[in-house]
């Protein structure tokens, strides 16, 4: 059983189309602007809607000092939060878009909950799991078949990424990794 990190960027080629899901608070316009503007990437089903990129840089909890890898497979967090930003809630679009290719229906998730070393460690082993379900939710509510969620858990404080204290916000996460369905 092969887990390998679900690199969005890498196979987002092999997505068509952009489908917004009923967890999306976003409307399909602006769901476009910020795949284009965040990825850089203008789906079929947007060219017609999506002209000019915003002149503003995207805004995220994640600062592009980390991996481009890192980035793709991992949903941040503000600091006490479970609540999905706009800007997971467009990195979720995305990959829901990408999940439902041919090319990615036999792969299954895990979602993983992480946090930072603030507060203690049974409250950040909650709230990291609550932001694991939050992903599984809006995955779950977009997927064609909501089953491929397979594992939602969390590790809370005690996996911060690698090179970062253990405070440091980008330890606020949920990693996404992707396997071969059984």
């Amino acid at each position: 059983m092969c887990i390998f990190r679900l690199p969005v960027l890498l196979i987002l080629t092999l997505a068509s189309s952009l489908a917004p899901t009923a967890s999306i608070a976003m409307d399909e316009a602006a769901l476009c602007a910020r795949a284009l503007e965040q990825y850089g990437v203008e789906p079929t089903r947007c060219r017609a809607r999506v002209s000019v990129l915003s002149d503003t840089a995207p805004s995220g909890a994640a600062p592009n000092a980390l991996s481009a890898e890192i980035r793709e497979s991992h949903v941040f967090f503000p600091q006490g939060g479970a609540t999905l930003n706009e800007d997971a809630q467009v990195q979720l679009a995305v990959l829901v878009s990408v999940l439902d290719t041919s090319a990615m229906q036999p792969a299954c998730l895990r979602l993983i909950g992480h946090s930072d070393s603030s507060g203690g460690d049974a409250a950040n082993k909650a709230l990291a799991l609550k932001r694991a379900e939050a992903v599984a939710t809006a995955l779950r509510d977009g997927l064609k078949d909501p089953s491929r969620i397979r594992v939602v858990m969390s590790e809370g404080e005690a996996r911060p990424l690698a090179g970062l204290e253990s405070t440091s916000v980008q330890n606020r996460r949920v990693e996404i990794q992707a396997k071969t369905c059984p």
